[in-house]
């Protein structure tokens, strides 16, 4: 009976909830991509077309500048936020115990939505009265509008992300610094190794998991980003900052193209699930690798 009242009370709202958010809205977009569905387009009524979606996919160059878009921001911004992030965590784990109201502090640019942070990003970098965009503007350094330039708009969008999520990265690994074991520390100074050979030898070998846990986590969000351009530059200026993401909502909610959208946001499930999982692969192999 025990048993029966759990399933009832958690595991079956939590699966129906799971249907109805995950599964069919999935199984929906797999079934337009197959479809000519467009509400500007008159001919486009819904009518079995086959692969003929994602063969114009293939053939579209503006698909794979979302790719080169998304892949300029997003490196980078991981790169630079698991530097930082460790480097803000070998400097907290040594006085964890008083920075018991930094941490909170530092993280609300994570438990801020990701609208709220394109807007602070937007009035910070307005030339006009932005508190860093006039700066700039006025210094001569950038001679245009931050955001309206195509040079400097997707860096900007690069470091908004960086500012956002490196104390999320940083607080991952300051939680396995603090749970390392110091048996292994003890007997690198015994054998006499330095610090530097203590950290590439000891340290990081032990912390790569939790650098791993982040990393896919800021892969998985980072992938898909879509509000935070949206907020700040819609994409532009032209496609200079128009993600793969933006991509395929500009064609399935500005040009109610559904078929042809659909199509899109499948290829980017099954890429991004293949990118994981490569990362995941290759990422857990070499701690195993470490552990033998």
């Amino acid at each position: 009976m025990k048993s029966k009242r759990y399933i009832l009370r958690w595991i079956l709202p939590a699966a129906v909830l799971l249907v109805v958010i995950g599964l069919i809205p999935f199984f929906t977009a797999a079934t337009y991509s197959f479809r000519a569905i467009s509400y500007t387009d008159s001919r486009a009524k819904g009518q079995f077309i086959g692969l003929d979606n994602y063969r114009r996919l293939v053939f579209d160059q503006d698909f794979y500048n979302g790719f080169k878009v998304t892949f300029t921001y997003m490196v980078p911004a991981l790169a630079a936020q698991a530097v930082l992030g460790l480097g803000i965590a070998l400097l907290m784990s040594n006085a964890a115990k008083r920075m018991k109201l930094i941490i909170p502090t530092m993280l609300l640019p994570t438990l801020l939505t990701p609208v709220v942070i394109g807007l602070i990003g937007l009035l910070t970098l307005n030339p006009d009265f932005g508190v860093l965009g006039r700066w700039l503007y006025k210094s001569g350094l950038i001679k245009e509008a931050v955001l309206g330039s195509s040079t400097w708009a997707l860096p900007a969008i690069t470091l908004v992300d960086i500012w956002q999520w490196t104390p999320f990265v940083a607080v991952i690994l300051l939680a396995g610094l603090l749970s390392l074991p110091k048996e292994p520390y003890e007997a690198a100074q015994v054998d006499g190794a330095n610090v530097v050979q203590t950290f590439f030898r000891v340290t990081l070998p032990m912390l790569w998991p939790y650098l791993t846990v982040a990393m896919l986590i800021r892969v998985i969000d980072a992938f898909g980003i879509f509000d935070l351009i949206w907020v700040m530059t819609r994409g532009g200026p032209g496609t200079i900052t128009e993600s793969i993401s933006v991509y395929a909502y500009r064609n399935t909610f500005r040009y109610w193209n559904l078929g042809y959208g659909s199509a899109l946001v499948m290829v980017i499930y099954v890429i991004m699930e293949m990118m994981v999982e490569f990362l995941y692969t290759a990422l857990t192999r070499r701690v195993s690798e470490k552990q033998v």
